[in-house]
């Protein structure tokens, strides 16, 4: 909060606003905040996806922070797959689900969209 009023940022970038003296996050903090993961009071890995279901996550100790299935990089995925192998034969291949590929695969593709247009 002290942060925020300091750096006299607009009332529509805040992120905690104080409300009957007590401090609240507004919703994009929170959002923020129910994608992390916890180990203790710090965060290990953030999921990109609103959805709960989604495996992405990006670890800052593991491929610099960027996104992965499993661990396997969502782009080395995606690259797979336009390579033209099927769904199954990358699951096989990386011992995941078809869902998680089709996951990463989804993931790389709303990425693009906008760099796309």
């Amino acid at each position: 909060m002290r942060f925020q009023e300091e750096c006299d940022l607009p009332g529509d970038l805040w992120l905690i606003v104080a409300a009957s003296g007590q401090l609240m996050q507004l919703p994009p903090a929170e959002s923020f905040v129910k994608r992390v993961e916890w180990d203790d009071d710090l965060p290990v890995a953030w999921r990109p996806h609103d959805d709960a279901g989604s495996p992405v996550r990006c670890r800052p100790g593991r491929r610099f922070g960027r996104p992965a299935v499993c661990g396997i990089s969502t782009l080395a995925i995606f690259e797979h797959v336009d390579g033209g192998e099927s769904e199954e034969e990358i699951a096989d291949q990386f011992d995941l689900t078809v869902q998680d590929v089709r996951w990463a695969v989804a993931y790389e593709t709303s990425r693009a969209a906008p760099l796309a247009a």
